[in-house]
């Protein structure tokens, strides 16, 4: 039979939480010393074309990345993008899991995104078997994976989906029939019947991905859930261990009553069981855990003192003026929020504002806000990275605050428009650049081009195209549109 990721490729992006910048920060956080990303090795198992690892690799020229995918016409993708990038740390390889050798050297990040639920145990066994043998004493893993309680509402879509395309050989008919199938459920639920509003729920939340990920994920030959306990036990096995969750947010949950909370920080010391119980209180259906080797000591206990080895910066924006008691209101990426009174924590999120796409290091942002607080400054980036509100680095992200005198963007970001209008950013997100002109400003920004030159280029390309009547873009508009690429985090430094 045809490999179904050759029938329907799978599309590749990047994830955030699985850079390598993202395990470096759990781990110190943790009390670990993990490699620098600006010079590491890094191993992807299940890289499809690379849309997660080659910007990692474009941002980080003195590391050596490693992607393996069995579906050779992704590899193949993702090496013409390589190649074309002029990248020369980065080896893709079109593999099989059991045909990966276990002389590939040692990696301090190893990535397996999308991948431990839909493979078979034998498989399983062989990610966590290679993680083991392959990672550096201080390195860190990270695994995806489909987490019960939550994943049964998924089960129960999924049987339902592949009785309604029993039958049916053809992908795209599948993927169609599946569409309807969900459209249909929807829209026949009353929000009144408690069961009604699950499906309801659940029927909407797929119909927002992509027909391909339905087709190897929902429709995908294995599909096989687990609870958190049964992933550490399964890695405990390899002589791995639990180190944290890739979300920041995960650093102390927030949503729920204080007595709840004040019950799970009971089992602070069992972190493992702690967590399984967060999984049965939220439902959660999917996970992305970091693993380490269980020889290391991990020191979970909050210590301020190792956020100053990181930097910080932050989108967030006050909302309004502060009221009458001091408090503002700031509100970031996501729906994240928090209001304060604090003098020092406005005057951070104030100062990250401003720097913003920049990172800043702990002790710049510390001696912009008053050089004698460092505790105090450790304590409100803990918290207000909790909150949603503030990333943590450990590396800043290879972004220009602002546009030089001939503006440059990403190589990548240029590359990809020429295929659609979704490009990776400098702080390895993906975007959508709306309306033909402000695409048409991200080609022309190749480093050669001064500012009368854009208006020029753009001027006679909007003309050509019929897309402003009246007056030309002028250099104030030019201006706003490149503050918005730099805010964006497309443009190089």
């Amino acid at each position: 039979m045809a490999d179904p990721y050759e029938l329907v490729p799978y599309p590749s992006a990047p994830f955030t939480q699985a850079h390598p910048d993202r395990l470096a920060v759990l781990a110190t956080l943790h009390g670990m010393s993990p490699a620098p990303v600006e010079r590491c090795r890094v191993l992807e198992l299940g890289c499809g074309d690379g849309g997660h690892l080659i910007p990692i690799a474009f941002c980080l020229p003195h590391s050596e990345f490693l992607g393996i995918d069995r579906a050779a016409g992704a590899i193949t993708k993702g090496q013409a993008l390589a190649a074309e990038l002029g990248l020369a740390n980065i080896t893709l390889r079109a593999l099989d899991l059991a045909e990966v050798p276990t002389e590939l050297g040692q990696f301090d990040y190893i990535i397996c995104h999308g991948l431990y639920a839909w493979v078979p145990p034998a498989a399983q066994e062989r990610i966590l078997a290679l993680s083991k043998a392959s990672m550096t004493p201080q390195g860190v893993a990270y695994i995806s994976y489909n987490a019960l309680p939550g994943g049964h509402l998924r089960l129960m879509l999924r049987e339902m989906m592949l009785f309604h395309v029993r039958g049916i050989e053809d992908p795209g008919e599948r993927i169609t029939q599946v569409q309807a199938l969900l459209k249909w459920l929807a829209s026949a639920q009353r929000e009144d019947d408690p069961y009604g509003a699950l499906l309801k729920a659940e029927a909407e939340r797929s119909l927002e991905r992509r027909g391909q990920f339905l087709f190897h994920d929902e429709l995908a030959e294995i599909y096989a859930p687990l609870y958190f306990h049964q992933f550490v036990e399964q890695a405990a096995r390899h002589g791995l261990q639990y180190l944290a969750e890739a979300s920041l947010t995960e650093l102390r949950p927030r949503e729920l009553p204080q007595e709840v909370l004040d019950k799970l920080e009971e089992l602070s010391g069992k972190p493992v069981l702690r967590e399984q119980y967060l999984d049965f209180l939220r439902c959660r259906k999917f996970r992305h855990t970091l693993l380490c080797h269980q020889e290391v000591a991990l020191h979970r206990e909050w210590k301020p003192e190792r956020m100053g080895k990181l930097y910080a910066a932050s989108a967030a924006q006050a909302v309004g003026p502060a009221d009458a008691g001091g408090v503002e209101e700031f509100r970031g990426p996501q729906g994240s929020a928090m209001s304060t009174a604090h003098p020092l924590a406005k005057a951070v999120l104030h100062c990250l504002a401003e720097a913003w796409p920049r990172a800043l290091a702990f002790a710049e942002l510390l001696g912009r806000v008053g050089g004698e607080k460092a505790g105090a400054l450790a304590e409100i980036l803990y918290w207000t990275c909790a909150a949603g509100l503030v990333e943590l680095h450990s590396h800043p992200p290879c972004c220009a605050a602002r546009a030089g005198e001939r503006p440059l963007a990403s190589p990548l970001a240029r590359l990809q428009l020429r295929q659609g209008p979704s490009v990776t950013t400098l702080r390895h997100t993906t975007v959508t650049v709306e309306g033909v002109l402000e695409r048409q400003l991200l080609l022309l920004l190749d480093g050669t081009r001064d500012r009368a030159a854009l208006l020029a280029e753009l001027t006679a390309f909007a003309r050509s195209h019929g897309l402003r009547p009246g007056a030309p873009m002028n250099a104030e508009e030019l201006e706003r549109a490149l503050q918005k690429l730099a805010r964006l985090a497309l443009l190089v430094g």
